[in-house]
């Protein structure tokens, strides 16, 4: 057993919601993962029923036609990019490549878990930043970088928290870091950021060779269960990331269906115009009953609940499920993933009644 593993322990995804609602007899809103109930893009579901002719063949190993779409959208040769498994493949992937046993890399947190885990398991040192107003403070986290940091994640917006660091921050930022050390800049739901101080981080690319960008298809796309995720960086980069791919490690059906659904620039947008009108809506109805929200430029919202693991449980027992983020280290807020209006009211209906009694 690696000595770096010892500690850690085993990520536990919990029932499937089939499982739990043969385990609750009812059927369950999820509104607990940041995945979005609006489904893919018709498209999408064209091309799935192409896709089953293709399952005796490997897949493209290198994705030429879904690179092809990417290099399209984002204005940018084929070499700029690299696939995986998902963001997570990717965040490992780059742990593996950069790292070596006992370098260190920065974290602000509470963050997403994969930054750390990742790190840890190849042995790396994780030096955590926290962030006491649950927005990142960049010009803070530049104090712990040094020529000895390796590498330092910000995910923008954050998860669990939803806020958001602008442009003129992150360019400010990225002039104090060393040129050898990694920014990694996970932009997993940037889709949603309508703020103008947003990062636009494509064009930092061209001036920072430091920088890379992780995006996914399993958020705004609607395609968890197919995982797709792509890091966009500078060749040199992306070279050292594909000698550690996995052959084949993104499969020919999720190749198919995200091709698909960067060909579908209205349905993305109609997707984002919706989540984001539900985002103001319950940010709204929320406040009103005396909740603190913090404000958010992604999919979900962070609301600080009295007694936030007793109404989770409440509400599940409505056939709601949220996330309670105890894990996050945050024990008295919820995470609630943002989903079409009428389940948003149901929500709220359920909210309200359960507030009474707790």
């Amino acid at each position: 057993m690696r000595s770096s593993i010892q500690n850690l322990i085993p990520y536990d995804p919990g029932l499937t919601q089939e499982q739990l609602e043969e385990k609750l007899g009812k059927t369950i809103l999820k509104l607990s993962a940041n995945e979005s109930l609006w489904g893919p893009s018709p498209l999408v579901t064209d091309i799935l029923q192409k896709s089953v002719t293709k399952l005796n063949f490997y897949p493209d190993g290198i994705a030429q036609e879904l690179k092809k779409a990417l290099s399209s959208s984002w204005n940018l040769p084929a070499e700029n990019f690299c696939l995986g498994n998902g963001t997570d493949e990717l965040i490992f992937m780059l742990a593996t490549a950069f790292l070596n046993p006992g370098e260190e890399v920065v974290i602000p947190t509470p963050t997403f878990s994969s930054y750390a885990s990742s790190v840890t398991i190849v042995g790396g040192k994780v030096t955590l930043v926290p962030q006491k107003d649950l927005t990142f403070n960049l010009k803070e986290i530049a104090r712990f970088i040094h020529p000895g940091v390796k590498i330092v994640f910000l995910c923008n917006p954050n998860n669990p928290t939803g806020t958001f660091f602008s442009h003129a921050e992150l360019e400010l930022f990225l002039k104090k870091v060393p040129p050898k050390t990694l920014v990694v800049l996970d932009e997993a739901y940037g889709h949603y950021a309508t703020d103008d101080r947003f990062p636009r981080s494509r064009e930092l690319l061209k001036k920072y060779s430091n920088l890379i960008i992780l995006r996914t298809f399993s958020k705004v796309y609607s395609l968890a269960s197919l995982r797709v995720g792509y890091a966009v960086a500078a060749p040199q980069v992306i070279k050292e990331l594909e000698k550690i791919r996995q052959p084949y490690n993104v499969n020919t059906i999720a190749q198919m269906a995200a091709t698909a659904a960067l060909q579908d620039e209205k349905y993305l947008q109609k997707v984002i115009k919706e989540t984001v009108r539900e985002r103001e809506w319950l940010t709204q109805e929320l406040r009103q009953k005396g909740l603190t929200v913090l404000p958010s430029q992604s999919n979900f919202l962070l609301v600080r609940i009295n007694n936030a693991s007793l109404v989770s449980e409440k509400l599940l027992q409505e056939g709601i499920l949220v996330r309670n983020t105890t894990s996050f280290g945050l024990p008295d807020w919820l995470r609630i993933t943002l989903a079409p209006h009428q389940y948003m009211e149901q929500f709220v209906q359920y909210l309200e009644k359960i507030l009474l009694t707790v």
